[in-house]
């Protein structure tokens, strides 16, 4: 029986989102010292999920970000669970996977807001649970303001590999 995929799915779409998770993992684990504060890029992976690539292969997507999630609870050293339950959350609301057109900067910008902020509150609240001890909102809002920084970069970046490792067809060219 052959297999017709729906329009707008990409082809690849889940090695696309490993490869950014991949990257977006690497990059979270840096400390960054400005004017004497140290400042982590947790929340940055995130990024990734909200910008998951159009595909149909959900429960392979729903198993990588899980992974994912729990490779950043370790490097990050936090309560083991935290970042897969939130990512999956994320993953739920949104549905990154199946969006009928791709992401334009607004769109975007707008999932990758709302999906800052509910990290922040249940990363804050889920700590608190799991260290029995409040964590520092300070450190946490400027890890989420340094993501937010970097939201623009990292979109522009998929951007421009998406146009340089698609097809002419596939951008419609």
């Amino acid at each position: 029986m052959m297999r017709i995929s729906s329009p707008g799915v990409s082809k690849g779409g889940v090695w696309k989102g490993i490869l950014l998770m991949c990257l977006l993992l690497i990059i979270s684990v840096l400390n960054v010292n400005i004017a004497g504060r140290t400042i982590g890029f947790v929340f940055l992976p995130l990024i990734g999920v909200c910008l998951w690539p159009r595909t149909d292969k959900a429960v392979l997507s729903i198993i990588t970000i899980f992974i994912f999630g729990l490779f950043l609870d370790l490097l990050s050293a936090g309560p083991l669970g935290l970042w897969p339950l939130i990512f999956l959350t994320v993953f739920a609301v949104l549905r990154p996977h199946m969006r009928l057109k791709a992401h334009s900067f607004n769109s975007a910008l707008t999932q990758w807001v709302v999906a800052l902020l509910f990290a922040l509150i249940a990363s804050y609240l889920l700590g608190w649970f799991a260290r029995e001890s409040r964590p520092d909102t300070t450190a946490l809002l400027f890890q989420a303001l340094a993501a937010a920084a970097l939201f623009p970069l990292i979109y522009g970046l998929r951007h421009v590999g998406r146009y340089v490792f698609s097809d002419a067809d596939a951008r419609g060219l």
